[in-house]
Order: structure tokens, then sequence, then C-alpha cells
């Protein structure tokens, strides 16, 4: 279709996209959603294949001052899910660099994250390989995916931050 009507397009797929966000007020995002149910123990914190916000907006504005990547496609992700026991710790990192205002509210919500250990990773096991993508990203684009422990860090603390995290019942 780009062909057709003569337009430069270089795709850019995410996988799971997560990150702090400066709108998280004003947005439903299921990501949000998911994360502020796992910072308050709402329901389990699972493993997913993702990509923090920051990375794909970096890979949108790095493609389009590639002329290189015309007519590619990039998958813009971390290439192996980490334990959700990682990510839980991740989110109670959050409250505790946004210690100044725990409360005990915050603390019994601190004790409730919990991790869905029963989940495997199906058919590619947490911790494999489950899609090749770092090498392009460097090469083509300059982007090196940051660590999901940082991207996990970093939106905790924004919801936190931003009174967004509220609890979801």
């Amino acid at each position: 279709l780009s062909k057709e009507l003569n337009v430069d397009l270089t795709s850019i797929c995410p996988s799971f996209v997560f990150g702090p966000s400066d709108t998280l007020g004003s947005t439903s995002s299921f990501s949000v959603t998911l994360v502020n149910q796992w910072l308050h123990g709402e329901s389990p914190v699972q493993s997913r294949l993702c990509v923090d916000v920051r990375d794909v907006a970096a890979a949108h504005v790095a493609a389009s001052l590639r002329p290189k990547t015309i007519g590619k496609r990039y998958v813009c992700s971390t290439e192996r899910r980490i334990p959700s026991s990682e990510t839980a710790k991740s989110l109670v990192r959050a409250w505790e660099l946004h210690g100044n205002d725990c409360d005990d509210n915050a603390n019994a919500d601190i004790n409730r994250i919990h991790c869905d250990t029963a989940f495997d990773g199906g058919a590619v096991a947490i911790g494999d390989v489950e899609v090749l993508a770092a090498e392009r990203l460097k090469s083509d684009l300059g982007i090196v995916c940051r660590p999901v422990e940082d991207t996990m860090t970093d939106m905790g603390l924004a919801l936190l931050s931003n009174n967004e995290s509220v609890g979801t019942n």
C-alpha cells in the first residue's frame, strides 16, 4: 500500500508497551490498569514480553531519520520475559523510592504484591529468547531497549507520584 500511495514507510512493531508517562491521569490503557493492580496486590504480577514506551518512541524517531529503514519492519521488544518475581521486586522498589509518602495503607499494598508462579512461559520458557530484535534495533536504529526492571520501577513510581495509583476495586 505504501508503494501504491508513494509513501515512505517503516514499521515499528512493539511488544506489550509499559513505562512512565506524564499523562497517566488521562489514560485508561490496559498497561496502566494492569500495573496499578499489581502495585496494590489486586492481581498477580505476570511475566510479559515487553518494551519501554520511551524505547518505542526513540525507535520511531530514529526510523524517521534513517532512509535505509524505509520498507523495513522492526520488532521493538526485549528478547526475553523476566520472571514475574523480578517484576514484583521492581514494583516494590517503586514503593520504596516513593517512600516519603508511604503510610500504613501503602505498606499493606507492598505486602500484597504477589506473582503468578503457575505460568512457565508456555512454548518458550521464561528467560529464554522469545524474539530476536536487539541486534537489528541497535545496528539499524541505534536503539538498545532498557531493562524491564527499570521500566517497571519507573512506571510504578510514575503511577504513585501522579496519585493515579488508587485502588482499582
